[in-house]
This record gives C-alpha cells, sequence and structure tokens, in this order.
C-alpha cells in the first residue's frame, strides 16, 4: 500500500514535470549550451536563465494559451500558470542585458510563438493549424534559441558556425519532431496536414532515416570526424534513430514527451565531458 502511494506521488511529479514545459525547456537549453561550447564559450548566467524561462513561457503559452483564456483552472494548471508569470519576469529582467543582436533572435521567435498559439484575426486560424506550417514553425523557433541567441550573445558573431549549427540542430530537431507526429497522427486534425497523415508512418520513418543520414555526413564535413561536436552527434542520432523506428501511434506519451526530449540533456553530456 505504501509503496504505491509513493508510486503515485512519483506519477505526479513526473506530469507536472512534463506538463509544465520544465523538461523541454532544458532540452531547449541544453541544445544552446552546445551552441556555445562549440563556439569557445560557456554563456553567462543571465543569457541561460532567459533560454530556459523563454522556452519553458513560450510552450506553456502555446499549450494553455485557450485554456487560460476561457476556462477555470484546477490546482496543477494554477500551479503552471505560476510558474509561467514567474518565467515571463524572469525573461523581461533579463532581456534588458542581451545584446542588440540578441534581440533580433528574440524577436523572430517571439513571432513564430505568437503565430504558432493565436489566430491572425478572426477570419484566420493560427499559424499552426495551416497545411503543413507545424513542423517549420517549430523548428524555427528552436533554432532561434539553440543557435541564432547563443551565437548572438557573443562579442562576435560567426555566421559561417551559425550556419553550421542551424543545420545540424535543424536536422536533429525536424526528426527529433517525428515520434511526436507519429504518436499525434490520430488526434491531430487532418486540416493540419502532419508528415504521418500526407504520407504514412512507414514513409516518414524512411525520410526520418535518411535525414539523420544526411545529418552525420554534414558534421563530419562541417566540423570533422574527429570533433567533439560530431562524435556525440553520431551516438545521439542514432539513438534517435533507433526511437524513430519504434514510434507508433499508439505509443504512451512519455515516449516522445520525455524520452525523446531527453536526448538533447544527453547529447550535452556528452558532447561536454567526451
Amino acid at each position: 500500500m505504501r509503496y504505491l502511494q509513493v508510486q503515485n506521488i512519483l506519477k505526479k511529479i513526473l506530469d507536472f514535470y512534463v506538463k509544465s514545459s520544465i523538461h523541454v525547456a532544458l532540452s531547449v537549453l541544453s541544445l544552446a549550451k552546445i551552441s556555445l561550447l562549440a563556439a569557445g564559450s560557456s554563456g553567462n548566467i543571465l543569457l541561460l536563465i532567459f533560454i530556459f524561462f523563454g522556452a519553458l513561457s513560450a510552450y506553456n503559452f502555446i499549450k494553455f494559451y485557450p485554456l487560460f483564456t476561457t476556462q477555470k483552472l484546477d490546482l496543477n494548471n494554477r500551479l503552471i500558470f505560476m510558474l509561467t508569470l514567474m518565467g515571463l519576469l524572469s525573461c523581461l529582467i533579463t532581456f534588458f542585458f542581451l545584446p542588440y543582436r540578441a534581440i533580433i533572435f528574440v524577436a523572430l521567435g517571439f513571432v513564430f510563438v505568437l503565430g504558432y498559439a493565436i489566430p491572425l484575426g478572426s477570419k484566420f486560424s493560427n499559424w499552426r493549424n495551416r497545411k503543413g506550417w507545424k513542423l517549420y514553425l517549430v523548428v524555427l523557433s528552436w533554432i532561434c534559441l539553440t543557435v541564432g541567441l547563443p551565437l548572438a550573445s557573443k562579442s562576435y558573431f560567426d555566421p559561417l558556425l551559425f550556419i553550421k549549427l542551424g543545420v545540424l540542430q535543424g536536422i536533429y530537431i525536424l526528426v527529433a519532431i517525428l515520434p511526436f507526429e507519429i504518436g499525434d497522427m490520430i488526434s491531430d486534425e487532418i486540416s493540419l496536414q502532419t508528415l504521418p497523415q500526407r504520407y504514412g508512418v512507414r514513409r516518414v520513418k524512411r525520410i526520418g532515416f535518411v535525414l539523420l543520414g544526411l545529418g552525420l555526413l554534414f558534421s563530419i564535413y562541417a566540423f570533422g570526424l574527429d570533433s567533439r561536436i560530431t562524435r556525440s552527434s553520431i551516438f545521439i542520432f542514432v539513438l534517435l534513430g533507433g526511437c524513430l523506428w519504434k514510434s507508433h501511434p499508439k505509443q504512451s506519451v512519455y515516449y516522445s514527451r520525455f524520452w525523446v526530449e531527453s536526448f538533447p540533456i544527453f547529447w550535452y553530456l556528452l558532447f561536454y565531458y567526451f
């Protein structure tokens, strides 16, 4: 009996950790740290706070905007709402310490988030509900936070490194979204025209495998086979490929939202220590 009580408490903690976007914010921060390390920097604490809470607030805004504005909130959602407000306040404070170049990427990410969540007038749906837009909006908004903002915060912005990291992380993010889309293909509206809805699960997996292979070849070409980023990328891309292969429409919600979302954290640890 006591074991079941402990198990129930741990499940509630895990549910809150995932649902409140703390986990995905750590994933975004991990990719940003990879970009900083690739640029020979560790990043200042204010930048890292902005990236973490920016990702947390953006994801909660996208997920809970209709709920926050139209319904009464239960205790769990009230806690998430308070956490989101704290995140927005942290972003507001740290925003004024960002370099001017970095603000360009913040503004771009902000536009993507608004377009993703809020209808553009009474006659329009949000960008997320437009045919085929969902995937590209997520990739672009992540790259703004994980590559553009970290590199633009340095004293010298390296456009070549931005392109290299943008392509590598862009391929990773795009493929990492596929297990989510496969898991959501039954519940997603047909009008979204996600890749699994348009091409089927088997073909989407093949597309993902090809992209992962191209990503590894690009990493070897751009950074060299013996570089830390390529060595760590090989492990993570193979791991992601295995998870993509095992993905199916009836998979557990934790399969993508916890395990697949954990890969950027593992990638950062591999890159940092090995």
